[in-house]
């Protein structure tokens, strides 16, 4: 992991450190299995994002209607706050089929596959 400036970012991305999460969202992220916007790959989510700004505001003028939710869902896993207060969790057991489900809906199917393979009544 190496710390970036601004400029690094743009010349790297060709996008703002601000618009980095909507950037991720519209292209993907393999080493998160994020499959971003289809048929977006890193030079389109870039120029797409020069010319609307934002995701939200490619999404108000209609573009990639049938996969607004998925988007905006790749960009919330982008921006997660490791440091964000979390409510305080009850110990229990994992519920890998539920979330192997969870994750197939959001298209993140290798993860999906990888929650599959801990659920020990799929192992039967």
């Amino acid at each position: 992991m190496a710390r970036i400036t601004p400029a690094e970012v743009r010349e790297r991305y060709g996008v703002d450190p601000k618009q980095v999460p909507d950037f991720i969202a519209l292209r993907g992220d393999p080493s998160d299995k994020l499959p971003g916007a289809r048929g977006v790959g890193p030079k389109g989510a870039a120029s797409l994002l020069r010319r609307y700004g934002t995701l939200d505001k490619m999404l108000a003028n209609e573009l990639f209607p049938t996969q607004a939710e998925q988007l905006r869902t790749f960009r919330s896993i982008a921006t997660m706050d490791a440091s964000a207060p979390l409510p305080r969790l009850h110990n229990q057991k994992p519920t890998w089929h539920r979330a192997a489900l969870l994750a197939r809906e959001w298209k993140l199917n290798a993860l999906a596959d990888r929650l599959a393979a801990l659920d020990p009544g799929a192992r039967s």
